[in-house]
Parts: C-alpha cells; structure tokens; sequence
C-alpha cells in the first residue's frame, strides 16, 4: 500500500495531496512560475486529523528549456486556512471551494530565515567567514512550518543553524541557555537573529544512532541516563508543560485510524487501553523528545544532548521511555542488530526499576512505541502498513495491560 485517500472533514483538501492527483495540485503554481512540473512523488506526510497536513514532495521541474531537475515542493494545508506567504491554488468542488498552499524549498512561509541559512553566500557570514564562496552547506533535517537543522563548514570551523518561526527564536536561545546553567550539555547559542536562525557550536562525539548504524563503541548505560535526567530536572524553564507519551499516542492513534480504517478498532482498543493508568504530575523538567539521535556519545558518557526545543515540565519516566521505544523501534527494523537492541532496551528497562514504577515505564514505553508506529507513513516507505502493524504488535506486546489488548 502506498499513499492513501485521507477522508477528513474538516481538512476537505488534505485527499489532494497524497493521491495520484497531488501532481495537478502542484502543476498549477509551477506553471504560473515558468516552470514544467514533470513528475512529483510525495516522500514525507505530516498529518494531524481535524488539524492541518503537509505533504512534502521530490519533485521534477524544467525552467526556461533547461532539461528538468530534482527540486523540493511542498504542499499544505490547515483547518483555519493556508499559510500566509505561499502560493495558493484553490479548486470549486461540490462540498465547497478548497484551498491549497504550495511553495518551493526554500521558501517556506513560516520559516523565513531557511533561505538565508541554505545559500552559501548569506550563511557564510554568520559564522565570519571572509570568503562566501567556500562555505559548505548541508541540510540535517527539515519539518515544513516547523523548524530546520543545516550544517555549515567554512574551512575547519563547524557550526548548525537552526531555523524556527522568527517569534519562537528568544525564547528557544533562553532555554538553551538556561539548560546548559543547570549542567545539560545542549550547545551554545553564538548568534540568534530576527530571522528566527540561531547559530549552534557544533558538539564533539557521536551520537548514539551513528554508534547503532555502526554497531560500534559504548553505548550509554542507566548512570549517564540518569545523570542527564537530574541535569534537567534541576533546570528552571518558564514553557508550557509536555504532553505525555499517552496524550501523544492517542493522537498518533487517531492519524494512523484515519489513513489504515481496517485497523480503526484495534487502534482505538490500544488507545483505550493505554489510558487506562492515571497521568502522573508534571514533576520535574525533561527533554520532551529524548532518543539516540539527540544524545552525543564519548565512550559511554552523554556529552551532549540535542533538540531542546519541547524541554519542559513533565513525567520524567516519560524521555527514559521514549529512549527504549526506539531502541526497540530499531531492533523491529534493523534484523541484524535487533539482539544487541533488545538486550540494551532489556537492560534499561531492568535498571531503571529503582527510579521509575516498572508498569508506568511498559506503559510510556508502549505509548511511545505507538508515536513511532507513524513513521513508515509519513516517510511513505514501501509496505508501510506492514511496518505499521509490526511496531503495534510491538506496542501491545509490552503494555502492562496485555491480558486485556486486542484479541
């Protein structure tokens, strides 16, 4: 199974976008640029159900006769309308006219600094280099409207920009700041403009996914975990407080009942199921989003942590959880590392029991493990539904209600 039809009442326009039709809803505005659209195949969905889709696509586009090239289109839209700033195709249809904001990489109409940090010659004075040509730069990762990460080289210096909305940019540099006061080693902010880019040293180590991809070094036990967590928690942050890895899957359940409808009653049951347990109190600061990609490793120490961007009040059983989700994630996806995975996930499991009730841990980590279940979807990957229904199996395995999940 491949994209699918995304029959949602209050986003009308989101079917357009995952069909075999996207590519007239993208025609249109590269046309009215100059451009021949030649062919267009969506490579990441982000979808929030009665909320807001966007659907990014790998696209091929000839300008002015030159033979086509590989470009980035994007394509989305929201229950309260399109975002300001793209280019808008709109469609009358019987239930009503649909609307459609479409724009090309790297125009992104929230994330208005993304030009500036990917073209050599604007980035490359940020960081002092002299010479704009020599910059090398490299994009990390990008979420639509959301933020973006882009490595940039000049010579033997390193810095990452990281790009958010112009108004989340203040209060993202703080949090830095004040996480790196109560000994969280995130990077330093040397620089944050009105653009919304902040400038990041860059931090030595690997992280913890290069360690796994390469199935090398020591991989970080229960003490560094531990120590990272009380790093964070005797931090102070004025945010709002993290969702819980149960308010989190439940979401994550009703995206993938929307787009996988014969799995609608078991994904309901796994939700039911998971709310089940009283939600703890927001004790303490966390990192909100804690994995092996966010964790610089050196020999088994944490030395850095990445991504502080959703750090705030919440259940701290809850990053100890998400790390073992996808450690167990990748024991699913990587057969020939999946009993080192699992046994390191045993082992962090088995540890943490004297910092965290043992079913709150199954039940976050399950909780968890239903967030990563959206993955194969977003990113489109061949059999999705397949990998989909494995990470639930996964999920229902480990829940400490398992007597009563789906039959």
């Amino acid at each position: 199974m491949g994209a699918v039809l995304i029959n949602d009442a209050a986003l009308p326009a989101a079917a357009h976008l995952v069909g075999p039709g996207a590519i007239d809803v993208l025609r249109a505005p590269v046309e009215a640029a100059g451009g021949i659209l030649e062919s267009a195949r969506a490579c990441n969905v982000q979808y929030r159900p009665g909320s807001d889709v966007t659907v990014r696509y790998t696209a091929q586009v000839a300008w002015g006769g030159a033979p086509a090239k590989r470009e980035t289109l994007v394509a989305g839209t929201t229950a309260h309308g399109t975002h300001p700033g793209a280019a808008i195709v709109t469609a009358d249809t019987p239930a009503g006219r649909l609307e459609v904001g479409v724009w090309r990489w790297p125009f992104d109409p929230v994330l208005t600094g993304l030009r500036t940090a990917v073209t050599p010659s604007s980035a490359a004075p940020l960081i002092g280099a002299a010479d704009r040509r020599e910059a090398d730069v490299e994009v990390v990762a990008y979420r639509p409207t959301d933020r973006a990460v882009v490595r940039v080289r000049h010579g033997h210096q390193t810095a990452y920009f990281k790009v958010v909305p112009p108004q989340a940019a203040p209060a993202l540099a703080d949090r830095h700041h004040r996480l790196r006061g109560a000994g969280v080693p995130a990077p330093r902010v040397r620089h944050v403009d009105e653009d919304g880019i902040l400038i990041l040293d860059e931090l030595g180590g690997s992280t913890f996914r290069d360690l796994i991809k390469t199935n090398s070094g020591t991989w970080p036990g229960p003490a560094a975990l531990d120590e990272l967590a009380d790093a964070f928690a005797s931090a102070e942050l004025e945010s709002a407080p993290v969702p819980s890895a149960v308010a989190h899957a439940v979401l994550h359940a009703s995206m993938l009942a929307a787009v996988m409808p014969r799995q609608r009653s078991r994904l309901e049951h796994l939700a039911d199921t998971l709310q089940q347990v009283e939600p703890a109190p927001r004790s303490a600061t966390i990192h909100g989003d804690l994995h092996e990609g966010q964790l610089v490793v050196d020999h088994g120490r944490i030395t850095g942590v990445l991504d502080i961007d959703d750090a705030g009040p919440g259940d701290p059983v809850d990053d100890r959880a998400n790390l073992i989700a996808h450690l167990r994630y990748r024991a699913v996806t990587t057969p020939e590392l999946r009993q080192r995975l699992t046994d390191h996930a045993d082992m962090l499991r088995r540890s943490s029991t004297g910092r965290f009730d043992r079913d709150r841990l199954d039940l976050s980590t399950a909780a968890a493990l239903v967030g990563l279940a959206t993955g194969p979807f977003r990113v489109q990957q061949p059999g999705w539904n397949t990998s989909v229904g494995e990470l639930l199996n996964e999920a229902e395995r480990i829940t400490p209600l398992r007597d009563q999940s789906f039959p």
